[in-house]
């Protein structure tokens, strides 16, 4: 004679009648939540832009900001990566947030050929890691603080 048990066994347990089972059964496929997407890329803080008064050379504002904004003159002040400080003047490329440009062969000018835009950073309240010399770590801040090289950040 012929045992079931063993059959009815397996398919008791595979729809989650195990009898003596400590797992509770799996959730039925309409219960089952899929995780969301990721929503969109992870933006990282930016500590290397500066915006500046572009108002033409005739401006003598000297508006400076570690934010966007408008200077004294009316007109937006336009982002600036900085490249390098020296002293407390910054050299700034102002091609856009996604330039990749390095300081160029003329010194004066960025890796693409765009003049560098020089702003003086002395009296503005923004903090700056100058290391010496000509300082490359490229952080500002309206915070006192350490930029990345773990210098303790400056004002003039």
């Amino acid at each position: 004679m012929k045992t079931l048990f063993p059959a009815a066994m397996i398919v008791a347990m595979a729809l989650g009648c195990g009898g003596g089972a400590t797992e509770p059964p799996a959730p039925a496929a309409e219960q089952v939540v899929e995780p969301a997407p990721a929503a969109g890329e992870v933006v990282v803080a930016r500590h290397d832009l500066i915006y500046s008064c572009n108002c033409g050379p005739d401006c003598s504002c000297g508006a400076v900001s570690t934010k966007p904004g408008k200077c004294g003159c009316g007109t937006d002040l336009v982002e600036g990566r900085m490249l390098m400080i020296d002293g407390s003047v910054a050299s700034l490329c102002t091609c856009g947030p996604d330039c990749k440009c390095e300081i160029g062969d003329d010194p004066s000018t960025c890796g693409c050929g765009k003049e560098m835009k020089k702003v003086d950073l002395a009296g503005t309240g923004i903090y700056y890691c100058n290391c010496g010399g000509s300082c490359k770590c490229n952080y500002v801040s309206d915070q006192a603080g350490r930029c990345a090289c773990g210098m303790e950040l400056k004002t003039s």
